[in-house]
């Protein structure tokens, strides 16, 4: 899974030059924009996860207009990126509530924290706001969140940066390793069993010594989780 990156920037060769840093740290650029109405357009076509904005655009646009009207509160995290940094300019971009605020001339590292962080703080905010209800957590499937039940979801598997969330017909990812995801669930139903997995314990269909077993699915249980195993079972049994 890619974090998509809409780039508005009436620059061609900074634009250029930030699709090319994105795209080397195995990012997408979902589109170009130049303008409001171009940006509005490859908003609505390509639907990123990331808004690149830079706040000076072509024909007077401005980019935090553009955020006030066309990015509910929230919704869509943003980044903006100016060559102004006075503080009206600042204090009108910080209104909008955005994820970071880049200036002119840029560090590439520093655009791909910015970018990375938006990215994580959002996913992590959408979790956590939603996990408190302990029925359901919406969670990301192409390009929308899905609303799924805590008891449709079979296990966790750690990914990388990500969380793998496997229920018996779909797979998620959430950006976050598995430790801090597992803690914010706070649910009892979930139980740890090795580093790289945590299980469901209404869908263990079986197990031995070694392994739990959710259908077809083997999942190992590691020397140091094996007594956490032991006591959950036997207090379930």
């Amino acid at each position: 899974m890619k974090i998509k990156v809409l780039i508005i920037e009436d620059n061609p060769i900074t634009a250029q030059d930030l699709s090319e840093i994105i795209t080397a740290q195995g990012m997408q650029v979902s589109a170009l924009a130049k303008d409001k109405s171009e940006a509005k357009k490859a908003l609505e076509k390509t639907e990123p996860d990331i808004l690149l904005v830079d706040i000076n655009l072509k024909n007077g646009d401005d980019g935090v207009e553009f955020i006030e009207e066309a990015i509910p509160m929230n919704k869509k995290p943003v980044v903006y990126l100016t060559a102004n940094s006075d503080k009206s300019t600042v204090d009108r971009a910080f209104k909008t509530k955005p994820a970071s605020f880049l200036t002119k001339p840029y560090d590439e590292k520093d655009v791909v924290i910015a970018i990375e962080l938006a990215f994580n703080n959002h996913c992590t905010d959408v979790f956590v706001s939603k996990a408190s209800d302990t029925s359901f957590i919406f969670l990301k499937n192409g390009k929308r969140y899905e609303k799924v039940p805590i008891e449709s979801i079979h296990y966790l598997q750690a990914e990388g940066s990500y969380s793998k969330f496997v229920t018996s017909n779909k797979e998620y990812f959430l950006s976050g390793n598995l430790n801090n995801i597992s803690n914010k669930l706070q649910n009892p139903s979930f139980l740890r069993i090795h580093r790289s997995y945590v299980v469901n314990i209404d869908s263990i269909t079986s197990l031995d010594n070694d392994y739990v077993f959710i259908g077809e699915k083997n999942i190992p249980i590691s020397r140091s989780y094996k007594e956490d195993v032991n006591k959950i079972l036997r207090r379930i049994s």
